[in-house]
């Protein structure tokens, strides 16, 4: 009878575990960044308007493509890509380049990319690297600047691993 009781309690134990191990799966990043959103802090176009016009101190990194930083972006922007972004935040080799300072974790950094999930990705990295003052620009670039054109581009670089 012990014996029955102790399986019964180890099986229930091993279900919970397993179906616990199971939550959180994404089929893609749109649905990662989708779930993400609320978590992360935003910026929207005016308030990154007001900044650049009040010539505030702030960091500003799109995490586009090169290809797409190239055929626009926001003037004091730096292009560090979502795929290397966690390399590069404290690279000092990288920020020397750029003749700048590296980053502090509490510098007060914006986010963009082409719509905004790429750079709510890149927001929660920074955040789970310790940075504490990230902000996603609502919208992306494309909210920034609605009539430029971005030209056709390759399929990858309109939709951008996940816009």
């Amino acid at each position: 009878m012990i014996k029955i009781k102790l399986f019964q309690w180890i099986s229930a134990l091993f279900i919970l575990i397993f179906i616990s191990g199971c939550t959180n799966i994404y089929e893609n990043g749109k649905e990662l960044a989708a779930d993400t959103k609320p978590y992360i802090e935003k910026i929207t176009v005016d308030e990154l308007n007001n900044k650049i016009g009040n010539q505030e101190d702030f960091l500003l990194i799109d995490v586009r493509q090169p290809a797409e930083y190239k055929k626009g972006n926001i003037p004091g922007s730096i292009l560090i890509p979502r795929g290397v972004l966690e390399f590069k935040i404290g690279d000092d080799a990288f920020w020397e380049e750029e003749f700048l300072y590296t980053p502090d974790k509490d510098a007060y950094i914006v986010i963009y990319c082409k719509k905004g999930d790429r750079g709510i990705l890149a927001a929660k990295a920074l955040n789970e690297l310790g940075y504490s003052n990230v902000k996603n620009l609502s919208g992306g670039i494309i909210a920034w600047d609605p009539d430029f054109d971005f030209g056709s581009g390759t399929k990858q670089e309109e939709s951008g691993c996940g816009g």
